[in-house]
């Protein structure tokens, strides 16, 4: 937790960050190269690991804790400058009193959120600004804007939303926040028309020059009923947004979403006269996030098995191929296709497409998406790599990169919380199994060591009829042999946190028996 709180004193008030971590703790600076810089994503992946961290230990209170703003002279988002900073006035956002700025981690996370939703392009799209995950997609800074990425951050406001929401359950009434936020949060008073982007850049310039150089280190407390509903007003503006706007039908009779728009204002995908037109990335999170209907889902599946699925490098490729050096999108045209960003077997996007189908319920989709970036990696002879998951496929088969590679935190993620189901849901223990019939032993079992609570836990599924995904429910769970767990909800089962942490060994073994389901 503490590394966790320590890396938020990297965010600025005009809700980007430092994108260099120095060698002491709670050092940083404002990048590399003296380039710099915004990823439009940066702001929108703290929640994430947030929200896992709070799942997992149940600490609500980490949301109030206080922390520093870092502070340059970069203003705006990277698109302004302070005149009157000075390196000498040190890298800590400070009042007009001269005090240094502290904001709770609920405050910079709102921050982090708040600024973006305002931040669009033309089509009312969060902007790509220098670039999102993909570093490639970095020619479109004037123009261009990532839907993706805008459905992340959509879903983010909800999560958000629920968050501040689980906050108030536990007690707490009110947050305090700068004063000069309360702009941003426009339903609490003067409620903005957000299909006016006029009005929204109009609130958010005025922000960015509250906060250019200091701040008033006046605080304002909110109820968090009306601070949950703020956010959840946004989250469902964009959702309807993106749903109306971005999801295309294709002459071929295939749907998916939209991902992108290049520097000159224009779509990216779907038909084209050089071919077909689509992106993993703008699929990932619009499912992920649960933005993309049942029915937009199983057509987004069933058009990346149509244009990205290709065997021959391990699964789904990043993007078809546009058969163009896009000088108005970003370098990654630049490579060949089939080579980095240009449309690689890319691991870590793959691997969150099966996180997504996962959570969505597509339990047999994100499985063969897993199985078969396991079983080409696995495959010396093709991939030619030691085992481990590398960054990309190259079109010949072989792992590009593994030293470089992130998605393999995502893998384990993937497998301990979805595919075994073992997570945490504000510090108390869900058992979910999204296990299918051939990832049983020749007993019907399936087993997972893992941490939580302190403790190493070992779950043990069994499943002896060799029962297939959607055939099965949880029918009861032991705790070192004792049952304590009748399910309601056949799917799943929720364990108080204590059924845990007032056993006296250091480990504990579950045995969760999965039955037909009736």
């Amino acid at each position: 937790s503490e590394l966790l709180y320590g890396n938020f004193a990297g965010v600025r008030l005009d809700g980007s960050n430092a994108t260099i971590v120095g060698s002491a703790p709670g050092e940083f600076k404002a990048d590399r190269n003296n380039i710099p810089r915004i990823w439009m994503d940066h702001g929108a992946w703290p929640l994430l690991t947030t929200q896992l961290y709070i799942d997992q230990t149940g600490d609500l209170a980490f949301l109030l804790r206080e922390q520093n703003y870092f502070k340059d002279r970069l203003t705006h988002r990277a698109q302004g400058r302070d005149a009157a900073w000075e390196s000498e006035q040190g890298t800590q956002q400070k009042s007009t009193t001269g005090e240094i700025c502290r904001g709770t981690i609920l405050e910079h996370l709102l921050i982090q959120h708040l600024t973006p939703f305002f931040n669009v392009g033309e089509h009312n799209l969060i902007r790509t600004e220098g670039a999102d995950w993909n570093d490639g997609m970095d020619m479109a800074a004037q123009r261009g804007e990532s839907v993706a990425f805008s459905a992340l951050y959509a879903s983010n406001l909800q999560q958000l939303s629920e968050l501040v929401l689980a906050l108030a359950k536990s007690g707490e009434t009110q947050v305090e926040i700068a004063v000069e936020m309360l702009a941003l949060l426009d339903q609490l008073s003067d409620p903005l028309d957000y299909g006016a982007r006029a009005a929204k850049h109009q609130r958010l310039n005025a922000y960015y020059k509250s906060c250019q150089h200091t701040v008033s280190g006046e605080k304002v407390a909110i109820p968090l009923a009306d601070l949950a509903r703020d956010l959840s007003v946004k989250s469902a503006w964009m959702f309807e947004h993106i749903r109306s706007q971005e999801w295309i039908q294709d002459a071929a009779g295939f749907g998916w979403f939209n991902g992108y728009y290049d520097n000159d204002g224009q779509r990216v995908e779907g038909d084209h006269s050089k071919g077909t037109r689509m992106t993993l990335t703008g699929q990932v999170f619009t499912l992920m996030g649960g933005l993309a209907t049942e029915a937009q889902a199983l057509e987004i599946v069933r058009a990346a098995d149509h244009y990205l699925y290709d065997s021959s490098v391990g699964g789904y490729r990043l993007n078809t191929n546009f058969h163009e050096v896009m000088l108005n999108l970003g370098r990654a045209f630049g490579f060949a296709f089939g080579h980095k960003e240009n449309g690689a077997m890319f691991s870590h996007m793959a691997v969150m497409y099966a996180n997504a189908l996962y959570q969505r319920g597509l339990i047999p989709e994100g499985y063969r998406v897993l199985n078969e970036i396991y079983q080409h990696c696995q495959n010396f002879e093709v991939s030619r790599i030691y085992p481990g998951l590398p960054e990309y496929i190259e079109p010949k088969g072989r792992g590009m990169y593994p030293w470089l590679t992130g998605s393999a935190s995502w893998y384990l993620l993937t497998m301990v919380t979805e595919v075994f189901g073992v997570r945490g849901l504000l510090g108390d223990l869900v058992l979910e199994p999204k296990l299918m019939a051939e990832q049983f032993d020749t007993h019907g079992k399936a087993r997972i060591n893992t941490l939580f609570a302190g403790k190493t836990i070992e779950v043990s599924y069994h499943n002896p009829q060799k029962l297939e995904y959607g055939q099965y429910c949880v029918a009861n769970v032991s705790v070192n042999g004792k049952i304590v767990v009748n399910p309601v909800d056949c799917g799943k089962a929720v364990m108080p946190r204590a059924f845990v942490t007032d056993t006296q060994a250091s480990s504990v073994k579950i045995e969760v028996h999965l039955g037909e389901m009736i």
